[in-house]
Order: C-alpha cells, then sequence, then structure tokens
C-alpha cells in the first residue's frame, strides 16, 4: 500500500502567458515545473504531462522532430534525466494541410537518492525541435506529480 504525501501540477492554458511558443531548433527549452518533497528513500515520484504543439505545412520538410524532457533539479542538460520522448510530425506527399496539431502526454516516475533525501525537488518539463523545420507549442502545458511513500 502506498501513502499519498504531498501533489503539485502547473497547467498554461492555450493562449495564456508565453503561449504560442515558436521554437528553434536545437535548443532545449523549459515549458514549467513542478516542486516536490523527497522525504525518506521510500518516497516515489510519479508525474504526468501532456503538451500541444503544432507544426505549418512542412516547407520542404516531410519531418519534424520534437524531444520533450523531464529533469530534476533544473531544465538545462547538466540536470538529471528523468524521462526523455520523442514526437513525430510527418506529411506524405502532396497532403493538403496548412498546420498539424499534436498532443502528447507523458508518464514518469523517480526515486530519490541519499543526496536528495529532505529536500524539494524541482521538476521540469523541457521541448526541444531537433533539426529542421519549424514548431510551436501551442498548449496547454500540463504537468502534474505527485509524492508517495512506498
Amino acid at each position: 500500500m502506498t501513502d499519498w504525501i504531498d501533489f503539485s501540477a502547473q497547467e498554461v492554458s492555450v493562449g495564456a502567458g508565453a503561449l504560442p511558443l515558436n521554437m528553434a531548433a536545437g535548443t532545449e527549452i523549459l515549458l514549467t515545473s513542478i516542486f516536490l518533497p523527497m522525504p525518506s528513500r521510500q518516497t516515489r515520484i510519479n508525474g504526468y504531462a501532456t503538451i500541444g504543439w503544432e507544426t505549418p505545412l512542412l516547407q520542404n520538410t516531410q519531418r519534424i522532430n520534437m524531444i520533450f524532457r523531464i529533469r530534476r533539479g533544473g531544465f538545462t542538460s547538466a540536470h538529471k534525466l528523468i524521462c526523455l520522448v520523442k514526437d513525430t510530425a510527418s506529411l506524405g506527399r502532396d497532403v493538403p494541410v496548412l498546420t498539424i496539431d499534436k498532443t502528447l502526454s507523458l508518464q514518469f516516475s523517480d526515486l530519490p537518492s541519499s543526496a536528495n533525501v529532505g529536500t524539494f525537488q524541482q521538476y521540469c518539463l523541457t521541448a526541444e525541435l531537433a533539426g529542421a523545420g519549424t514548431a510551436t507549442i501551442s498548449g496547454s502545458v500540463t504537468l502534474i506529480g505527485g509524492t508517495f511513500i512506498l
């Protein structure tokens, strides 16, 4: 049986905050974050995220690749990678669309190291446009996490 300790959630609605957010290729950016306590080694973090994104008609590019990450402790490559999910938008030939809208959902879990026990840890949701093309984080963006004792 697990005991629920704490919960945190952040949501950025469509058109709120910095959304829509145009992505620059090769740059990992912070979308949102939450803070959760790690009171003991028997603590487990479980989380969930959704990200709405879109790409315009793929100007000479048949595939757009996005990388979404959950990092602990910050949002740069120096911080612990907890989860990585790739999402792709692709067109066949002669497809008459102007925009491809996508929503990605991911789940993650984490166990604390001895150094993290007794602290609050930041969990960051990031996005990166990998390769050529254009993409926009259109929203909504949601990050939810909970702390449980095993």
